[in-house]
């Protein structure tokens, strides 16, 4: 297991973390939303507006990639692990498809069952993947140091959760729908407080100074 210094991604993490705090402003109320629609309101029609989705989309995409490639010369949270990079990517991508950030549909449109098959297999295709890529992504940021404290069990934990919130979403008993709505919404607060700690170690951290080599005498 490597460690980099607490300095190396000084810019990365601050940069990052405050593009993923943003980011994860619209799906949280939509989930809230969705949770709570307003008064005489029904919950189908709480969703965002497509603006502000497409808008955090891309502020999520380019936030993990910040993360996994590091800017202005440093390396990224997954350290050299080109899997690292890849898997938080994906995550970011697969997200923008399956967590909020792009509006619901309300129109009814008519359509084969077979068609019906080929989206719900896609669907189910994009929630593996990411959840997948969230698995690997936190251990590999995990395993690479860079993060450090709280803000490195920060991935772990929200990938602890999504696999919890998949599994529930299977378990065939009212009881649990609730659980399901819950954790729904604990995915992108925990996401939230990610960036929250990757902000504070970027802020913390010192500022590294480059000294001029002296040549050989």
């Amino acid at each position: 297991m490597t460690s980099e210094p607490a300095s190396a991604s000084r810019t990365t993490l601050t940069w990052g973390g405050a593009g993923l705090i943003l980011a994860t402003v619209v799906p949280i109320v939509a989930e809230l939303a969705f949770l709570f629609p307003p008064p005489g309101t029904s919950w189908l029609y709480s969703a965002e507006t497509p603006a502000a989705g497409t808008a955090s989309a891309v502020v999520l995409v380019i936030t993990f990639v910040v993360l996994a490639f590091g800017i202005r010369g440093e390396r990224g949270i997954a350290g050299p692990s080109r899997a690292g990079r890849g898997a938080l990517v994906l995550f970011a991508l697969t997200s923008v498809v399956s967590a909020g950030y792009v509006g619901m549909n309300l129109t009814v449109v008519a359509v084969s069952s077979g068609a019906l098959a080929v989206m719900s297999i896609l669907s189910w295709a994009l929630q593996i993947a990411r959840v997948v890529a969230l698995i690997v992504a936190a251990i590999l940021v995990f395993r690479a140091g860079v993060v450090t404290g709280a803000a490195r069990w920060a991935l772990p934990i929200v990938a602890f959760v999504l696999v919890a919130v998949k599994v529930v979403s299977r378990v065939p008993f009212p009881a649990v729908v609730d659980v399901w709505l819950w954790g729904l919404a604990a995915i992108p607060l925990g996401l939230l407080l990610t960036g929250v700690l990757f902000l504070v170690q970027g802020l913390r951290s010192p500022r590294t100074i480059e000294t001029p080599t002296v040549p050989a005498a």
